[in-house]
C-alpha cells in the first residue's frame, strides 16, 4: 500500500481554490511611487500547492522576487512613471488538502503544559517564543490562567482548540480596514477585534506559557469571498514538537481547514503586510484605498 504522503497532488483528495485580489489607491494629484513590497504569493507545503499566479500593476512596474528569512516569497516593485491612482492585482489558483484523518482525537489536538523544546528546536524557536508586547506579558498570562482551560500539570488537553474557541466566544469580530493590529490589552479591554487582533492575542497567549507561535496572513474561502466581498485573513500557528506548525483560527474558534490559504508567516505581524510602499508628490495626499477579493473553486 502506498503511503498517502507519497502520492502526487493529482492522486490525493483535495480542491482547487481560485482567488482574485485587487487593491486600488487614489491620490489627490500626480505622485511618484517608491518601492513597494508585496507578500501575496501563497506558500507551498504538503497540503498546499500553488498552481498558477499572475500579479499586475497599473502603472506598470518591474517586479523581482526573493525568499525572505521566514520562507515567504516577497516581490519588490519598481515604478517608472507617475500616476494619481495605483492598482495592484493578484490572481492565483492553489490546490489545498486537509491533514490525514486520525492525526488528532475527537476532542482536538492534545498538548501537555509546560511546553518542552529540545536540542536544535530550542534555538530555532527563540523569536517565536518571545512576546511582541513585553509590558503586557503578565496581563495576558493572568488572563489565560484564569480561563481554566489548562488542565492539571502533566495532563494532555486540547489546550489550543479550547483557546481558539474561547477567544471566539469572548471577542466580538469587527472587520477593520485600517492598517496595523490592536495590542492584546486593547483587544481584551474592548472585547472586539479583527482577525488580525485575535490572531495576535492567541499568539501572545501561547507565548506567555512557553509555546512557540507565529502570525499567519492569507485568505479564508467562505460564502463572503465567493460573493465578492472577501478580505485578507489572519490566524495563528503553534509549533508542537510532535506535529510541527499547527494552525488555529481564533476568529472562528476552530483549527484551520481546507479553506485557509496561507500566504505569509512571521514572528511579528508587521512582517507579512500584503502591500507596503511609499509615494511622493508636492501637495498630493492619499484619498484612501479600496479592496476587492473574490474566490471560487474549480
Amino acid at each position: 500500500m502506498i503511503s498517502p504522503f507519497l502520492l502526487p497532488t493529482a492522486q490525493r483528495p483535495g480542491v482547487t481554490v481560485n482567488f482574485s485580489h485587487t487593491t486600488r489607491y487614489a491620490y489627490s494629484g500626480l505622485v511618484d511611487f517608491g518601492k513597494h513590497r508585496l507578500v501575496m504569493r501563497p506558500r507551498e507545503s504538503y497540503h498546499q500547492r500553488l498552481l498558477d499566479i499572475e500579479i499586475t500593476t497599473s502603472p506598470k512596474s518591474e517586479m523581482s522576487w526573493v525568499e525572505d528569512i521566514f520562507g515567504n516569497m516577497v516581490a519588490t516593485l519598481n515604478f517608472a512613471g507617475q500616476g494619481s491612482e495605483l492598482e495592484i492585482s493578484s490572481r492565483f489558483a492553489v490546490w489545498r488538502s486537509m491533514p490525514p484523518e486520525g492525526i488528532h482525537g475527537p476532542e482536538g489536538i492534545l498538548v501537555e503544559v509546560p511546553s518542552f523544546y529540545s536540542g536544535i528546536e530550542q534555538g530555532a524557536t527563540y523569536l517565536y517564543r518571545n512576546t511582541v508586547y513585553p509590558r503586557q506579558l503578565e496581563l495576558v498570562r493572568r488572563w489565560l490562567m484564569d480561563q481554566e482551560i489548562m488542565g492539571l500539570p502533566g495532563e494532555r488537553v486540547p489546550l489550543f482548540d479550547r483557546l481558539a474557541a474561547l477567544i471566539r466566544e469572548e471577542i466580538v469580530y469587527e472587520r477593520r480596514e485600517v492598517p496595523g493590529v490592536q495590542s492584546p490589552k486593547e483587544t481584551l479591554r474592548t472585547k472586539t477585534g479583527s482577525c488580525r487582533d485575535t490572531a495576535v492575542l492567541m499568539m501572545e497567549a501561547a507565548r506567555s506559557i512557553g509555546f512557540a507561535a507565529r502570525f499567519v496572513s492569507g485568505y479564508l474561502e467562505s460564502a463572503v469571498s465567493q460573493a465578492g466581498d472577501g478580505a485578507t485573513h489572519a490566524w495563528t500557528e503553534i509549533y508542537l514538537p510532535d506535529r510541527g506548525w499547527t494552525g488555529f483560527d481564533p476568529s472562528i474558534g476552530e483549527q484551520v481547514d481546507i479553506g485557509h490559504i496561507a500566504v505569509g508567516v512571521c514572528y511579528h505581524p508587521r512582517g507579512v503586510m500584503p502591500i507596503s510602499g511609499t509615494f511622493e508628490g508636492a501637495g498630493s495626499r492619499s484619498l484612501g484605498m479600496t479592496v476587492e477579493i473574490t474566490s471560487s473553486r474549480s
